[in-house]
């Protein structure tokens, strides 16, 4: 077997190895979602039991001179919520935070680092049960969420042909703000526009009281955290169908129109910019009126087909879309 390095393999790819290799070891009734989706699963008594796990390299998520620690706390707790949040209706219970920081690391940024994570766990009620500290060359978050629900969870393949496929809010608005803050720094003068595109990539906000709402009526669901072209390819790949997407129903914020106003660079943005942390779901038809009743912000984008190829349409051609948002290796 030729030795390749991981870069050319790919964080996917990286995860169908693991997948291979460890996911029917233990014949475990238990389990009811394993290795692949947006957390870990498995029964306990009338509960199931959600541990998610996710990690903040320095340089690599996110670099000091951009986010304040107190953001950076909040952000840390945000993005693990995001990935119970997609496992439907489970409660966020208990947080392990681990930690490694250069010795040189002040203390206030350390205050302040809690301080994040003390807010954003009071906010949703979670327990922070214990952690780690090491030392390390850069800060390194990793934290490990535990959530619980009695209802069943929504997993990744359960797309059926001709169900549509809905997300929440607005796409492309925190890959916008990291493009601004790499392209001007923090310090430059921005206007109110920019400043939202910003705040959406220091500020995000997991759909978990959304994911509440609908869970019950859905057939798939995950997040957006890797943007939204990938999500719409894991729920077709991982229920083994396709799907057609019609771009023009894709939802972009006034506040990215205005920044970046040419339509493929919005479009780009929405589809590959990533860390926009909504919720990415199928719905048989017949239930889509009611849940934009529930909640308005949702939109339907495409349409669930046994192809097992996702197509983009733009005002009604068909567009060769090349994936070239950002990659973990």
């Amino acid at each position: 077997m030729k030795n390749k390095n991981i870069s050319k393999i790919g964080e996917f790819g990286l995860i169908d190895i693991i997948k291979n290799k460890f996911i029917n070891v233990r014949d475990d009734k238990n389990i009811t979602a394993n290795i692949g989706d947006d957390s870990f699963c498995f029964k306990s008594g009338k509960n199931n039991i959600c541990i998610t796990k996710d990690m903040l390299v320095e340089k690599v998520h996110f670099k000091k001179e951009w986010i304040n620690p107190q953001q950076l706390g909040k952000k840390s707790i945000e993005v693990n919520v995001c990935d119970i949040a997609a496992m439907g209706n489970i409660v966020p219970k208990y947080i392990f935070i681990g930690l490694g920081f250069p010795p040189k690391t002040s203390e206030i940024f350390v205050n302040n680092l809690y301080k994040g994570f003390r807010k954003t766990c009071d906010k949703y009620k979670i327990t922070i049960a214990g952690g780690d500290i090491v030392k390390s060359e850069k800060i390194i978050i990793s934290v490990t969420l535990i959530g619980i629900g009695k209802q069943e969870i929504i997993k990744r393949n359960g797309a059926n042909e001709g169900d549509l496929i809905g997300v929440t809010n607005t796409f492309g608005d925190a890959g916008a703000g990291i493009t601004l803050l790499y392209k001007h720094g923090i310090k430059y003068k921005y206007n109110k526009a920019e400043r939202y595109l910003i705040s959406k990539q220091n500020n995000p906000k997991a759909r978990l009281k959304e994911a509440w709402k609908i869970s019950k009526y859905l057939t798939s669901l995950t997040d957006a955290s890797d943007g939204l072209y990938v999500s719409v390819n894991i729920l077709a790949k991982d229920s083994k169908k396709g799907a057609e997407i019609n771009m023009n129903k894709i939802p972009i914020s006034s506040n990215l129109k205005k920044v970046f106003e040419e339509d493929k660079k919005q479009l780009n943005f929405a589809l590959f910019g990533a860390e926009d942390y909504e919720l990415v779901f199928t719905v048989p038809n017949l239930k889509a009126k009611l849940l934009k009743k529930l909640i308005p912000e949702i939109s339907y984008i495409g349409t669930i087909n046994s192809s097992n190829e996702v197509r983009y349409f733009y005002n009604g051609k068909e567009q060769k879309i090349k994936y070239f948002g950002y990659k973990h290796l």
